[in-house]
């Protein structure tokens, strides 16, 4: 892990992080806005601005990001066990679903593929698994794939 600090020039930085300054770091990496934290650990808002600029505040939110990334990477092979599971033995529309999640993980579809010039033009698996998805409805409402009425006892 690259242990270097930002660059500043900042004429006052701090030289530790308390145990206050972390959980001001934690609360903001959850999103929480800097006048609930400035709330939440009894400082003044401008001073939680003043510590997202300072560059071992900085530091120690990249390491923590750092981390979250690496237990989102490690759940990545019970994430394909659970998909693959899905996909065998899950209802039609789970199976669907799963596929969808495998073939976005592997950039065979998804925004991702999509040109900035396309981004109205959906993509053509999407299109199909959502087709699939109003066929699989279709069906358990008693119509046939060609069109056809079936007669379904509700009783």
């Amino acid at each position: 892990m690259d242990m270097s600090l930002p660059t500043s020039t900042r004429k006052v930085q701090l030289k530790e992080l308390s145990p206050v300054h972390r959980t001001v770091a934690a609360l903001l990496a959850q999103g929480v806005d800097r006048v609930s934290v400035a709330a939440a650990v009894g400082m003044d808002p401008n001073y939680i601005t003043w510590l997202g600029g300072d560059p071992l505040f900085i530091q120690y939110v990249r390491e923590m990001c750092k981390l979250a990334e690496t237990q989102l990477e490690s759940m990545f092979v019970k994430s394909v066990d659970i998909i693959s599971e899905q996909m065998n033995s899950g209802s039609g529309e789970d199976k669907l679903k799963a596929a969808r999640l495998q073939m976005e993980a592997t950039g065979r579809v998804g925004k991702d593929r999509r040109s900035h010039d396309d981004l109205e033009t959906p993509d053509h698996l999407e299109v199909l698994a959502q087709r699939l998805v109003k066929l699989i409805h279709k069906q358990r409402e008693g119509v046939t794939l060609n069109g056809e009425s079936q007669v379904v006892n509700a009783e």
